[in-house]
């Protein structure tokens, strides 16, 4: 069973306190980094903006990133290993006489 621990992650400075499973942290913490590189990244480029400006366009580029990840998982390569070895295992039927 995965305990729960409490850890604090600062986020574009403000301090959030959450309960998480101990296998969960290590990728808690570096979703915190990225979301606050990002952060930085768009604080230096677009200057004018607002704060809560900068967390939506994080948001943005989280959320299509995911939505990406999701449409373009590839399984081609997948099913043709699998075509490969399920001739195999016909061609090893065939040979042996098993059936």
């Amino acid at each position: 069973m995965d305990e729960k621990q409490a850890i604090t992650v600062n986020i574009d400075g403000h301090q959030y306190p959450m309960k998480i499973r101990r296998s969960e942290e290590e990728m808690i913490r570096k979703a915190v980094l990225q979301i606050n590189d990002k952060l930085m990244l768009y604080k230096q480029k677009f200057t004018s903006y607002k704060e809560y400006d900068f967390l939506a366009m994080v948001c943005l580029d989280f959320a299509t990133k995911y939505l990406n990840s999701e449409n373009t998982s590839d399984d081609t390569e997948f099913l043709g290993e699998l075509k490969l070895l399920s001739g195999e295992i016909d061609d090893y039927i065939q040979k042996s006489d098993v059936l």
